[in-house]
């Protein structure tokens, strides 16, 4: 006979998480490092937004012996007030972002708690927080630890400290991990966060090396505001616990004063459809609030409102992805393509992305797909993301793009860079590291992406056209002086100035190199000015005002210049011999 299991307690959170920490990502010690990292600059650039500062972070890892790390990471947020800094840091699911509609990076209060609580159970070390408040004359340096039985912090000591800053924030973590460069590191989250946030600057000190990543834009973005949850995205369960906390309400009142876009009116409709009219909240049985619900579902409601949400934007995002792809010289960026907001379960989102293509960028690889939830880059579980199955899906042969393998990712030198924001990102997990496929999300993805594929397929066809152009003109210059020369010879006549000729057959801007010197020659009827690039060891850069048809002008580059460099001109026609049409953002004076 088998003795029954009586020896049974109740588990705290942190008990709980600190049993299946891989559930929150701290499954391995080089996914500890990159996810401790994580969600200590999650946590500070979403502190930098709420008080419209532009961020500038710095991540210091410091290897202190075999599989253990020192992570330190400061920011110029607000700060935390001292009396807040305990629970904030040392109790799990404490926070004030889950209870408000909006769009924020973290919601559960959960990631930072859990890499604290990583960091103790495998070095033993506490944690160190540094924090100061504007206004403040000190800073204050806590060191605490959590009491996994009760879930709650156990402040080790707390004392003032001078730091030379207006306000801000410092975590010292010591904890068990690996180092590694590459894919899925801590780098690539880094430099992946500077394309998502653009306003931002990072300071990286890595044990093998330093990244400095200047901010693209210097305008803070819009600070989402809380909105409350739309009708449409309720389930039964939370509408039965929000009648029940307002009792002492009418039906109507409840549905107007908690939930956005219901008028009174509407309340007032919806009662009555339901047959529920004068009946008391606490009386209302559970076929009554299936019954409100439905009618709920079967009413039209305006969509969300969008001022929750804080995209890139169109702008940002175009000159985020130049800064960081610069280095690859990308024959092409295409427009950002910005789409929404739509609607699932009554959470509003939006959809964006910008392609990156040609360059220095791998021609034989599989395409590299960037992928963004609410500013955050996802690293890990690609294959199960909706962005993934996104992309996969589109026939990109039709585009130009070599695929292969149909429902597989594409093969050719393009970055796609696509970002999912919502009031409440629909992960596949607590570790938050890919999107659920959720069906409206994959109609917004699949309107999104074909928008940037046509970009490509235009772009592609402008490269053919660009090729045909160079080899013509080519074969005039060669062919044109020599019928010129022959043609006078018989005639007995000097031969003529063909210029005109060839500037009416091509219509280009051309630029030759002449024993290493540089010339640019305006083969059109119009008057240009443009800017001319050299990149090599160095960039060099020189103006050209108003080149008149017919001329040609020498560029003051050196010669040693000249020879080890590739030109660039932002030229919106056609540039020959070697020369690349250049971002718009070049020519921004």
């Amino acid at each position: 006979m088998t003795e029954l299991d009586t020896d049974r307690k109740e588990v705290s959170i942190s008990e709980f998480f600190d049993k299946n920490k891989q559930m929150l990502g701290f499954d391995s010690p080089q996914k500890a490092l990159f996810m401790t990292v994580k969600e200590a600059v999650d946590n500070s650039l979403d502190a930098c937004v709420d008080s419209g500062i532009l961020p500038e972070i710095t991540v210091k890892i410091e290897e202190l012996g075999k599989e253990k790390y020192r992570v330190e990471v400061t920011d110029n947020g607000p700060g935390i007030k001292r009396t807040e800094v305990a629970n904030s840091f040392g109790k799990m699911l404490y926070g004030s972002r889950f209870f408000k509609e909006r769009q924020t990076r973290g919601q559960q209060g959960l990631g930072i708690s859990a890499a604290i609580l990583y960091a103790q159970k495998t070095t033993g070390f506490p944690t160190e927080i540094i924090t100061k408040v504007e206004g403040d004359m000190t800073a204050f340096h806590f060191v605490l630890d959590i009491d996994i039985k009760k879930n709650s912090p156990h402040k080790i000591s707390e004392v003032p400290e001078i730091w030379d800053v207006k306000s801000g924030l410092k975590i010292i973590l010591v904890l068990k991990g690996k180092y590694v460069g590459g894919k899925q590191s801590v780098e690539e989250y880094i430099r992946e966060s500077a394309i998502a946030n653009p306003h931002s600057t990072f300071h990286l000190i890595l044990p093998d090396k330093r990244v400095d990543i200047e901010r693209s834009i210097e305008e803070a973005p819009p600070i989402p505001i809380a909105v409350k949850p739309h009708p449409h995205g309720v389930e039964l369960g939370e509408l039965i616990s929000i009648l029940r906390e307002f009792e002492n309400q009418s039906i109507e009142e409840v549905l107007e004063d908690k939930f956005s876009r219901v008028t009174k009116q509407t309340a007032r409709a919806i009662v009555e459809r339901c047959k529920l009219g004068g009946r008391k909240i606490s009386k209302l049985t559970r076929d009554d609030f299936e019954e409100l619900l439905k009618a709920i579902r079967e009413t039209e409601f305006m969509e969300p409102k969008k001022d929750c949400l804080s995209p890139i934007g169109g702008e940002a995002l175009f000159k985020s992805a130049i800064n960081s792809f610069k280095d690859y010289h990308p024959a092409y960026f295409s427009q950002a393509v910005v789409r929404g907001p739509f609607v699932f379960s009554g959470h509003p989102f939006l959809v964006e992305a910008i392609a990156i293509y040609g360059g220095d960028l791998p021609k034989e690889e599989t395409i590299r797909v960037l992928r963004f939830a609410n500013r955050v880059p996802l690293l890990y579980q690609s294959g199960s993301c909706a962005i993934t199955r996104a992309v996969s899906s589109i026939s990109w042969s039709q585009y130009g793009i070599s695929q292969p393998v149909k429902d597989q990712l594409p093969i050719g030198p393009l970055v796609i860079a696509v970002h999912v924001a919502s009031t409440k990102v629909p992960f596949t997990s607590e570790a938050k590291e890919a999107i659920a496929p959720v069906p409206e999300i994959m109609d917004a993805l699949d309107i999104l992406l074909k928008g940037v594929a046509r970009q490509i397929k235009t772009m592609r066809k402008k490269e053919a056209h660009k090729s045909q152009v160079a080899e013509k003109f080519s074969l005039i210059e060669q062919i044109l002086p020599e019928i010129a020369a022959k043609s006078s010879k018989i005639l007995k006549v000097e031969p003529p100035d063909i210029t005109p000729i060839i500037s009416k057959v091509m219509g280009v801007v051309a630029f030759r190199e002449v024993e290493g010197e540089l010339f640019a020659e305006n083969y059109t009827e119009k008057t240009h000015s443009f800017k001319v690039v050299l990149k090599g060891e160095g960039t060099f850069t020189e103006t050209v005002k108003n080149l008149k048809p017919f001329q040609k002008v020498k560029l003051k580059f050196p010669k040693e210049v000249v020879s080890s460099s590739e030109i660039y001109a932002d030229l919106p026609e056609p540039v020959l011999l070697g020369a690349y049409t250049l971002p718009k953002v070049f020519s921004d004076e």
